[in-house]
């Protein structure tokens, strides 16, 4: 008998994330100067990527969790834009023998790792339809994300408590 029978027989369950589904939450692809654009002679764009973090429980032990990116591609001369992508790409995942003061961080880190390689493929998928060369996005760090994000929120608590 394995270590997790054992434990899930004691009714301590290993701790785990299921995905139970993954999808496109809401996409986007715009091509404005197409076919312009696409004609030899424009030089490579410069690409501008922002990602933003979003969850949500759903019940008790589930939660969305949701990886929007905004990808916007222009030329480097003159600001012209080559394309713009709009992507959310969320999942539901169920979290199993994770303490509760421990779901957000697990919802903003690891499951944006098991979703990153998907949204990735997406990105590179779409803009090689769109007549450019794959866009194939570099690896995040959601931990750096995710300690940022806290940081600001708690020096945005650290201020509000200085206000009053």
């Amino acid at each position: 008998m394995t270590k997790q029978n054992k434990a899930a027989e004691n009714g301590n369950a290993a701790p785990g994330i299921q995905v139970v589904s993954q999808y496109i939450k809401d996409f986007s692809f715009e091509n404005p100067h197409a076919p312009e654009s696409l004609v030899s002679g424009w030089p490579q764009p410069e690409t501008n990527v922002q990602i933003s973090l979003r969850q949500q429980q759903v019940r008790e032990d589930a939660y969305e969790c949701t990886v929007n990116f905004r990808i916007e591609a222009k030329k480097k001369d003159d600001g012209k834009t080559c394309f713009i992508i709009d992507l959310a790409y969320g999942a539901l995942a169920v979290l199993q023998s994770i303490p509760k003061e421990q779901h957000q961080a697990v919802m903003m880190v690891e499951v944006p790792k098991l979703l990153f390689p998907f949204a990735r493929e997406i990105v590179a998928s779409v803009t090689a339809k769109g007549g450019y060369p794959p866009l194939y996005l570099t690896p995040i760090s959601f931990e750096a994300i995710y300690m940022n994000e806290m940081k600001r929120l708690q020096a945005e608590k650290d201020k509000q408590a200085a206000t009053n």
